[in-house]
This record gives structure tokens, C-alpha cells and sequence, in this order.
């Protein structure tokens, strides 16, 4: 551990929620006062931990590791949540180097609840929802792939704290699938239910899930609450949509942060034989298809190396 961590804040699990099969919500608390710091919505830490890994030999490793997450909870609450996703499975090896690269699935194998760990925070003042932290924009569109939530629940868990009447916000979010079960019973989508009762407790909250994989998906009568399938900017028929006009409106003042893989922000995938073949993502089809100004349109490209588009 450097020096730099040696000093860095220190945190301990209080709890741990289960959102999927393969992600964990862990819920943080500063062991002392001074281990508090100050946060707006949109910023992330970075944690690190000794954690023991495979390696080809088959011994068990420990090294220092860490990884960057965005805070999934309000600034305005006393603790702090954060939403880890497996993003490689347990046991994987590098070819290259002959060790375990993965963070998530030692993590949930090892930090147990009442376990401290390091958290260095990251104070951009660039980020994707800097001008919604400073209560420039409050019209909001926040696209979202299937990993790029946590902010989302970070805002909306700010909308229900502060009660400001002029802050309303449209949750497009994408998803391949919403079930991992044959019984469709193992939800596939991060904060599925909780974002389903914040919508219909939040007048100023509305959620559109699609699903782009998915064949049958749910139904809705709650007015706030809308699921379809496909991509978003696509009809059912496969024909050009303008989806933002279609489900928020004020296409000429809404603000548009994006969140999620490159693929889906931008267009740019990357194939199975690793060559990257450019299609249009959000960015492009605001401006094509709904006449967005570049200015009124922001992205976090978070996981990009860890996530195919939603």
C-alpha cells in the first residue's frame, strides 16, 4: 500500500444488499468524524483492499487492489453506498500475466460486514452531472446502459431528500435482459423494484426500462412507469423513433447526461475477433433524430472496458 492510501479516508461495511446474481449494493460508514468528507452527486471513490487471487501455480496471491466506483447514494445521507458489479468471474486468469486481474468476486468473498476498508475520494469538478449538482440544469433525460445507474439512484435519492419542486427527471434505461431465470424470478436488472417504487412515490420521477433482447417484457398501468423493447431511438418495427419527444418532451431545454459502455454512448463496439465497428449511439441519435445541442449533453464513460452496450 503506498503512502497515498496509508492516508486515505477509512470506511466500514455496515451492510450489504444483493441487487443481481452478480452485484452487490455495500453500504459504508466513516469509523470515526474526521473520516467523513463532502460530496455532490456525480463523483465516485476509489477503494482498495488486500485480497488474495489466483494465480496459475494455483496458490492464492494477496496484493493491494482497487477500483474507482460512482457513489450510488445522496450526499445529503450519512452513508455512503456503493453498487459492485462482478466484472470478471471468479477464478479468471490473465493468459498474459498468469494472475487473477478480477476486484468484485474477491471482494464479495472476503470484505464481510463490520470489515474497514480504504476509500479515496475523487473530487472532479468536471464530471457528468456537475451542472445538476449545481442546480444549473433540473430538466433531466439521464440515458443509462445496464451498469450506469449508480448515479441515477444518486440523484434520485437527492430529488426525494431536498423536495426540490423544479428538479424532474426521465430514467431511460437499458438492459438486455430482465430476467436471468427460467422461472422469471432472478432479476437481471440492477435496482429493478426500488426504481419502480421511487417512481410511483416521485411525481417528478419517471422511469422507461427497455429491454433489448428480450422477446415479452412487462406491462404497466402506472403512469409514470413504461417498458419496451428494442433500442432506444428504434420502434418496435425497427424504424427511426424520437424517443426522447415521446416519453419527456422539452427536447430544446432538457438536459442529457449518458451513462454506460462506449457502444452505447457513442456507437463504437468492440467484436468478439476484437476488431471495433462503429455504429450510432445516444450522442448521435439526440442530435440526428432530436435536434439536442451538443451543450445540452454530457457522458461518463465509466465502464467502458468492462461493459458491452445495454
Amino acid at each position: 500500500m503506498s503512502k497515498e492510501w496509508e492516508q486515505a479516508y477509512e470506511w466500514q461495511v455496515v451492510d450489504r444488499v444483493i441487487e443481481t446474481p452478480d452485484t452487490y449494493t455495500y453500504i459504508f460508514s466513516p469509523t470515526t468524524s474526521s473520516q467523513r468528507f463532502t460530496f455532490s452527486v456525480g463523483h465516485f471513490v476509489t477503494i482498495g483492499a488486500f485480497l488474495k487471487r489466483p494465480t496459475t501455480s494455483g496458490r492464492l496471491e494477496e496484493s493491494w487492489v482497487e477500483r474507482a466506483y460512482s457513489i450510488a447514494s445522496s450526499p445529503t445521507r450519512d452513508l455512503i453506498e456503493l453498487t459492485i458489479k462482478a466484472e470478471k468471474p471468479y477464478g479468471y486468469i490473465n493468459a498474459r500475466t498468469g494472475k487473477a486481474d478480477g476486484f468484485a468476486a474477491y471482494l464479495f468473498e472476503q470484505v464481510k460486514i463490520g470489515d474497514k476498508i480504504k476509500m479515496r475520494f475523487n473530487p472532479r469538478k468536471d464530471h457528468f452531472l456537475q451542472k445538476m449538482a449545481a442546480g444549473i440544469e433540473k430538466d433531466i433525460a439521464y440515458w443509462s446502459g445496464a451498469n450506469g445507474a449508480e448515479s441515477a439512484r444518486c440523484l434520485i435519492q437527492f430529488m426525494e431528500d431536498t423536495r426540490d419542486p423544479d428538479i424532474r427527471l426521465t430514467l431511460f434505461y437499458s438492459n438486455p435482459h430482465l430476467y436471468v431465470s427460467e422461472d422469471n424470478r432472478t432479476v437481471n436488472v440492477i435496482y429493478y423494484q426500488w426504481l419502480m417504487e421511487m417512481a410511483k412515490k416521485m411525481e417528478n420521477l419517471k422511469v422507461v426500462f427497455t429491454f433489448t433482447r428480450d422477446k415479452e417484457i412487462p406491462s404497466s398501468d402506472y403512469p409514470r412507469i413504461m417498458f419496451r423493447r428494442g433500442r432506444f431511438f428504434l420502434d418496435p418495427s425497427g424504424a427511426q423513433e424520437r424517443t426522447l419527444s415521446i416519453y419527456h418532451a422539452n427536447t430544446n431545454t432538457v438536459f442529457n447526461p449518458i451513462c454506460g459502455s462506449s457502444g452505447f454512448i457513442n456507437g463504437i463496439f468492440q467484436l468478439p475477433d476484437g476488431k471495433f465497428e462503429r455504429r450510432k449511439g445516444i450522442m448521435e441519435n439526440l442530435m440526428e433524430i432530436e435536434g439536442v445541442k451538443p451543450e445540452k449533453i454530457d457522458k461518463e464513460q465509466f465502464y467502458l472496458d468492462v461493459v458491452g452496450a445495454g
